[in-house]
């Protein structure tokens, strides 16, 4: 805990700091400068708000000091290594009405979305404002980013700060992760697997081009904030090439990193598949199956230049599957975990060891009947209950959840229909 409070603290300092930059950028002024005749003071800001427990409330106290009047605006946005608030969300941290002391006159502001805000009209001096925040008791460990926003009357500037807390609770952010369908003209589509509605309604277009690959694999489950292992894609000359996830919010800017070329020779293989962190080294691997049935080990080094360490062989006799996926954690044992299905329908589960020298255990039969589905995905945790969830596309283009139980004996639960989908989607990963 103490560690914690130090983290924070240097986030506080970090916070202040980028607060006078901007506003100095913004006015065009010099650090440690003294101000012009008739030129306004920078605002200040100081603040105070502790973690909150689910369940619990806190107060929070924001003090701003300017030479101008204006308004000053809160918001809570979730941390950037997290994926958004789904709408419901919204609803379990509620503000108490704000007070202002000093300079401060505040209300609580209702937005289009229906989000509120404490809001408080300034006049210049110091002013300080206090608002309760209550957490739901059904709340995850957030981490949450509070800013505070300064606007002068008569001018357009902006001028913040921003501070974290944490909700205490039991209970782990579920991510939301990206699945992805390339089109019969080759644009790329992401789709988002965990929101208020149905899954993989509606797709962000993330360019044209993909049809120029015979070979298309994420290397982990990829975050909608943009986190995971990346996109590797084979052109048919054999080449390969590497898309480093782009590592934050999408936005404009797509999902992924200018690609990275990793090599020719690659035609050499008949599958190539990401497969997680196999090794335990916290850099996600690739599997890869050559012509003759032989499995083949690609560690992942966490350099984007040189993204794979030299090929080990993990065994042969591969040729049996038809369909290879991974990435998840379906045992929650801490390694990623490899489903394989054969040309007879069963499904098997190659558990992950950590092993560099031995990545998989001796495998185990999951189910039978698996022959049918023409597309199998692993794209994380998948819904609030998902532990290694797999999501299968049947021959008439329906895809179905197969949530994940953590039981490595029975890891699949009964499937539920997710979403129909375009014919135009020629590949899933």
């Amino acid at each position: 805990m103490g560690e914690q409070r130090h983290i924070r603290s240097a986030w506080r300092r970090l916070a202040v700091a980028v607060a006078t930059s901007t506003a100095l950028l913004a006015t065009g002024g010099v650090a440690g400068a003294a101000p012009a005749a008739g030129e306004p003071h920078l605002p200040s800001f100081s603040m105070d708000v502790p973690d909150i427990p689910a369940g619990g409330t806190v107060t929070h106290t924001v003090e701003v000091e300017v030479s101008e009047p204006g308004r000053v605006t809160v918001d809570l946005r979730t941390a950037d290594h997290l994926r958004s608030f789904v709408e419901h969300e919204w609803r379990q941290l509620n503000y108490g009405v704000p007070e202002g002391a000093g300079n401060a006159t505040c209300r609580l502001e209702v937005l289009a979305n229906g989000e509120r805000r404490p809001a408080c009209d300034l006049r210049p001096g110091t002013s300080t404002i206090t608002y309760t925040l209550t957490a739901a008791e059904a709340m995850e460990a957030w981490e949450m980013d509070l800013r505070a926003t300064f606007a002068p009357a008569a001018t357009p500037e902006t001028y913040g700060a921003t501070e974290r807390f944490s909700v205490l609770s039991d209970d782990p952010v579920e991510l939301s992760y990206r699945v992805f369908g390339r089109d019969r003209v080759g644009n790329l589509w992401s789709y988002p697997t965990l929101t208020d509605g149905p899954p993989l309604a509606g797709g962000d277009g993330l360019g044209s081009g993909w049809s120029a690959f015979d070979a298309l694999t994420k290397l982990s489950p990829i975050a909608t904030n943009n986190r995971g292992g990346g996109v590797v894609a084979r052109e048919p000359s054999g080449t390969l090439w590497y898309y480093p996830a782009l590592g934050q919010r999408y936005g404009a800017t797509g999902a992924f990193k200018p690609r990275v070329r990793v090599g020719t020779g690659w035609s050499i293989y008949s599958s190539v598949r990401g497969t997680g962190d196999v090794t335990g080294d916290g850099h996600a691997d690739l599997i890869a199956r050559d012509k003759a049935g032989v499995l083949w080990l690609y560690r992942g080094t966490g350099v984007e230049a040189r993204p794979f360490a030299a090929r080990t062989k993990v065994g042969s006799g591969w040729q049996v599957y038809n369909a290879l996926t991974g990435g998840v954690d379906v045992t929650r044992d801490g390694h990623a975990d490899l489903y394989a299905r054969d040309t007879s329908g069963v499904l098997w589960l190659y558990r992950g060891t950590g092993d560099a020298a031995r990545p998989y255990a001796p495998r185990s039969k999951v189910a039978t009947g698996w022959g049918g589905y023409t597309a199998i995905i692993a794209p994380g945790e998948g819904s609030a209950v998902g532990k290694g969830a797999l999501l299968v596309r049947d021959k008439d283009g329906r895809l179905w959840w197969f949530r994940g139980t953590g039981v490595a004996s029975s890891p699949l639960a009964k499937p539920q229909y997710a979403a129909d989908t375009s014919p135009h989607i020629n590949a899933w990963m």
